[in-house]
């Protein structure tokens, strides 16, 4: 996967971000590896939280190299622990449920026991809640 300069990240509008979700949809060659890329990147750009869920929903149903699995469940979970994290996240956690399962309930569980932060109990429980259930009712 090449990498895209940070700068270049942060400067997509809505439309392109968009297009990058849509390639998703259609199966465009390299899609997969550009939304990863857009998905680990820390953006703060006007829709680019939606553009994250968006893209996390896709994913679901594309194939995935299990390095990229490995990369986006690490940075969601870290994200989780953390408490830095923005709108639409249970997108992100909903991803990493399905990619890994075992991993992203045992940082959730970790959450809810040991943060310090209000927020990031409150979503460990709503991911704890979802361990139970299969991927597609997460």
């Amino acid at each position: 996967m090449s990498q895209t300069n940070p700068k270049e990240l942060e400067a997509l509008d809505k439309g392109d971000l968009y297009d990058l979700a849509a390639d998703l949809a259609s199966k465009e060659v390299g899609a997969v590896e550009k939304c990863v890329e857009f998905i680990l990147a820390d953006t703060k750009g006007i829709w680019h939280g939606r553009a994250r869920a968006m893209m996390c929903r896709r994913l679901k149903h594309c194939e995935i190299d299990p390095k990229l699995r490995q990369r986006l469940v690490t940075c969601i979970t870290d994200r989780l622990a953390s408490g830095r994290f923005s709108e639409q996240f249970r997108d992100q956690l909903r991803l990493a449920i399905h990619l890994d399962r075992k991993r992203t309930f045992e940082v959730a569980h970790r959450c809810l026991t040991g943060a310090s932060k209000e927020h990031v109990r409150r979503f460990a429980k709503w991911v704890i809640d979802h361990e139970g259930r299969t991927c597609g009712q997460a």
